[in-house]
């Protein structure tokens, strides 16, 4: 599973196509608690991301997903 955060879903889903990914092999999530209920995932940053947020946002962000990507790998 990929966590795609990019500066919004569509440009999310273009990049996600543009590189084959299937539906069920990404996602993007547009709240933090969307990563709270995931883990075992690995972390892109796409585009424009961070750019229309708040920087320290953004980082929590970043920071959320690696460590809830962490959980559950060997």
């Amino acid at each position: 599973m990929i966590c795609l955060i990019a500066g919004n879903s569509f440009e999310a889903y273009t990049f996600a196509k543009g590189q084959f990914l299937a539906d069920n092999e990404w996602f993007y999530p547009e709240t933090i608690e969307i990563l709270y209920a995931r883990s075992n995932f690995h972390v892109l940053v796409v585009g424009t991301a961070g750019q229309n947020v708040p920087n320290n946002y953004f980082e929590r962000l970043l920071s959320i997903a690696q460590i809830r990507g962490k959980i559950g790998r060997p």
